[in-house]
């Protein structure tokens, strides 16, 4: 890993100056060209940060910085630079997160696309938020998503941070419009602040939206699904409203 900006910096980077130096996503910039704020970091609003303030306990500054579809890659990239400095040196080991012995050992950075639906950033703070609207939860996706925060568990107890590091408090959230009851529970790595054991839950509304999505689905000349149809038909597809009506099981 190679960089045209020296990491040997003067002044050192904060863990946003970090974050922000690998936000690439394009959706990200365009949203901030398409509202007109090219200039500063988008400020989120007054009723969200309420929100989250109800839900995980710690106020969100408006000077909060956030991305959108932010590459777990990234997020370890930054973390990993944020805690070796000023003793960094390239390239850097790729760690890997054998804990399990049942399992083959997985590598931190893995050059894979998979992300945090959003993220948020202030002073030694990171939230982790994932989404859902119209589709539901998969039990494998956040699975996966556990398994990484684990791996960055694993690898950080191996990682020397530097003199002056002070540790971060890294909160899950998730949100949709209704809570999953079929979200099976995982067993989250110790650095992460969860809710009785399950990630904060956030009502996401979509006032605004129609009544019911509609999808389109392939099908044969009869209507049948299937993946090779020559004809295609619309199906409508509900979701709820509902608010947050308990823990997850």
């Amino acid at each position: 890993m190679h960089s045209s900006n020296s990491e040997h910096e003067d002044k050192p980077l904060s863990l946003v100056e970090r974050l922000k130096q690998f936000n690439r996503k394009e959706r990200y910039w365009l949203l901030r060209n398409a509202i007109g704020e090219t200039g500063a970091d988008l400020q989120l609003s007054k009723s969200f940060r309420e929100s989250l303030y109800a839900k995980i306990g710690v106020t969100v500054p408006v000077s909060a910085w956030w991305a959108m579809d932010y590459h777990i890659d990234w997020l370890f990239s930054a973390l990993v630079l944020d805690r070796l400095r000023p003793q960094l040196k390239e390239p850097l080991l790729n760690y890997e997160n054998s804990e399990n012995p049942e399992k083959p050992p997985r590598r931190l950075i893995q050059g894979t696309q998979e992300d945090f639906d959003l993220i948020i950033a202030f002073d030694r703070t990171l939230i982790l938020i994932e989404a859902k609207g119209a589709t539901n939860w998969g039990n494998a996706q956040m699975k996966r998503k556990c398994e990484r925060l684990h791996d960055w568990a694993n690898v950080s107890r191996k990682i020397t941070p530097h003199s002056t590091y002070q540790p971060i408090d890294i909160f899950m959230v998730l949100t949709s419009p209704a809570e999953s009851q079929r979200l099976e529970r995982q067993t989250w790595p110790d650095i992460i602040k969860v809710e009785k054991g399950s990630p904060y839950f956030l009502p996401l509304s979509l006032g605004g939206a129609a009544n019911s999505f509609r999808v389109t689905e392939r099908c044969d000349e009869g209507g049948t699904r299937c993946s090779t149809g020559a004809y295609w038909k619309v199906e409508s597809r509900s979701y709820s409203r509902g608010q947050h009506k308990g823990g997850q099981s």
